[in-house]
C-alpha cells in the first residue's frame, strides 16, 4: 500500500466516523448531525475518487470541508460533543489534506507529475 493510499483510507476511516458519530455521541442537535452527514458523506466520496484519481482540486476541497467542519460550531452555533468532534475531526482532515498534497508535490513519479508530463508534452506537440 502506497502512502497516497494510507491517506486517503484515513480520510475514508474519518469521515466514517463523522457520519456515524451523531448516533454515537447522541447529541441531539439536529444542524450539528446534517452538517456532520453532509461533510462526511462528501469526504469519503473524495477520498474513494482520489484512490482512483490523485488530483489536486480533490485535496483542495477536502481542505476546504475540513475548514468548514473546523469553524461550523461556531458559525452554526452547536456545542458540546458535537463542537468538540467537528473541531478535531475537521483539523484532522485539513492535515491530511495538506499532507496529500506534499506527498503529491514531492513525488516525482507520482500521479500528479506525471499528469502534468503529459499535458506538456501534448501541448508542445
Amino acid at each position: 500500500m502506497t502512502m497516497r493510499r494510507w491517506v486517503d483510507w484515513v480520510n475514508v476511516m474519518l469521515a466514517g466516523w463523522l457520519v456515524g458519530s451523531p448516533w454515537l455521541l447522541a447529541s441531539g442537535d439536529q444542524l450539528a448531525a446534517w452538517s456532520a452527514w453532509s461533510v462526511g458523506a462528501a469526504i469519503v466520496m473524495l477520498a474513494l475518487f482520489a484512490m482512483y484519481k490523485v488530483t489536486l482540486w480533490g485535496d483542495a476541497i477536502a481542505l476546504l470541508l475540513g475548514a468548514w467542519l473546523t469553524a461550523s460550531p461556531w458559525l452554526l452555533g452547536f456545542g458540546g460533543a458535537a463542537r468538540a468532534n467537528a473541531a478535531i475531526i475537521g483539523m484532522l482532515v485539513v492535515g491530511y489534506a495538506l499532507w496529500a498534497m506534499n506527498l503529491d508535490s514531492a513525488a516525482d513519479d507520482g500521479a500528479v507529475s506525471n499528469m502534468y508530463r503529459r499535458r506538456a508534452a501534448c501541448t508542445r506537440a
